[in-house]
């Protein structure tokens, strides 16, 4: 768990997928996974359900059906400069959202009782 961080970081992906099944199991996590292929600058694609729509992320969402999926991988592939440009977009909306040291006054108030 200590070299996840690191490890992910070393990929160096030009573009990330994050599939998801759709049942009431993942449609109860979070969009963490966005939130770290974000922070690195990486463009996503993910299965549309309900944590990867939360606080409108700026990602290719498809429904799960290969045809579709292949689709969007070839699209995103097709024209790698629109693809630095998601990256970047969805480090941006990270930056924006999901920086603790942006969000700590909200922690705080949310944390202490009134």
């Amino acid at each position: 768990l200590d070299a996840y961080p690191a490890k992910l970081a070393s990929l160096g992906l030009d573009l990330a997928i994050a599939p998801l099944e759709v049942n009431l199991f993942n449609e109860s996590k979070s969009n963490l996974r966005l939130i770290e292929y974000g922070i690195f600058g990486w463009p996503v694609i993910c299965t549309d359900i309900y944590p990867y729509r939360s606080n409108d992320a700026p990602v290719c969402r498809v429904p799960n059906e290969a045809r579709r999926w292949i689709a969007a991988i070839r699209e995103h592939l097709a024209d790698r400069d629109a693809l630095r440009r998601s990256g970047h977009e969805l480090q941006r909306w990270v930056r924006q959202h999901y920086l603790l040291e942006d969000h700590l006054d909200d922690w705080l108030a949310a944390l202490t009782p009134a």
